[in-house]
């Protein structure tokens, strides 16, 4: 199966990450692992706000990361997990982080919309996950595209919408998937509560809430399952984007293959096997000849009037 330029079907999207994900576990693993440890430190060191900041950031820059690999892979022959720390080393940093930023910002926009009266936080949070879905492929329009901030956002929207009930459908599914996957995870560090409720006293369930999520146990455990989710599934879940990406791309026909072999040239020395330069050197072997036999004209017209 083509990794960059085939007609998916949902269920083969997610067949296909699926394999990716376990032929390549080991590197993608130690990808993830570099790219959300300055958070997990930060956390470590105590300051949370700055942690949640660059949590964010993290993941969606692990959006990135995760499509140059899948291009590394398509033109080599294993994930370059090395060579793409390497790339983002680069100034290819910086336009990942711009639009990881505006990423971050259209988040915030949604949560203070929470805080609004009734009926326009509903509006709002409608808004919000709608525009989190169809912006769900900025990082791949970068890193593909080459186009940076406002518009990778806007060339997002303009890519979902082609095909909106194809990315409804993938971006929730995804989303099940991980809040299943974190529940999973957070079962297993949730430490164990007293909990004494009334059934008839309502004013004590407020207070209860209040309690268990200000006890540190509880802190611990979401921290755990934070980490373990984005070391485990957000690798997965970036691998859905990119492929999603990549046959929306190529169902409207702006894949520059030429261009991605080259850009994976660039940046991991794949090979450059099948771009339009061997193609050209073959057509001229082609039309020039080894050898070429001269034809003597005085000699055919003598052998004509015998």
């Amino acid at each position: 199966m083509n990794l960059l330029n085939y007609d998916h079907s949902i269920s083969s999207l997610f067949t296909l990450s699926i394999r990716f994900y376990q032929k390549n576990i080991i590197p993608i693993l130690f990808l993830t692992a570099a790219l959300i440890a300055p958070a997990f430190l930060i956390g470590f060191a105590g300051w949370g706000e700055p942690e949640s900041v660059v949590f964010f950031l993290s993941v969606h820059l692990l959006e990135g990361a995760i499509t140059l690999g899948v291009i590394g892979t398509a033109f080599g022959s294993y994930f370059p997990s090395l060579g793409i720390l390497r790339a983002l080393r680069s100034p290819l940093i910086l336009g990942a982080v711009h639009v990881a930023i505006l990423q971050y910002l259209l988040f915030i926009t949604g949560v203070m919309g929470l805080t609004m009266p009734f009926p326009f936080s509903i509006i709002i949070i409608a808004l919000w996950l709608g525009g989190i879905m169809l912006t769900s492929m900025a990082q791949q329009v970068f890193i593909v595209e080459g186009v940076r901030g406002i518009r990778a956002m806007a060339r997002s929207i303009q890519l979902a919408r082609t095909n909106l009930s194809r990315v409804f459908v993938v971006v929730v599914i995804s989303t099940l998937m991980q809040f299943f996957v974190f529940a999973i995870l957070f079962t297993l560090f949730m430490p164990d509560l007293n909990l004494n409720i009334d059934a008839e006293d309502n004013n004590a369930i407020p207070l209860l809430l209040s309690e268990i999520l200000s006890d540190p146990g509880i802190h611990t455990a979401i921290r755990w399952a934070q980490y373990l989710a984005s070391l485990l599934f957000y690798p997965f879940a970036s691998l859905v984007t990119t492929f999603l990406y990549f046959d929306l791309a190529q169902r409207q026909q702006v894949l520059n293959m030429d261009h991605l072999a080259k850009f994976s040239n660039q940046f991991f020395g794949t090979p450059l096997e099948g771009t339009a330069e061997p193609a050209s050197q073959a057509e001229e072997e082609v039309v020039e000849p080894s050898e070429v036999g001269i034809l003597d004209t005085d000699s055919s017209k003598e052998d004509n009037e015998k």
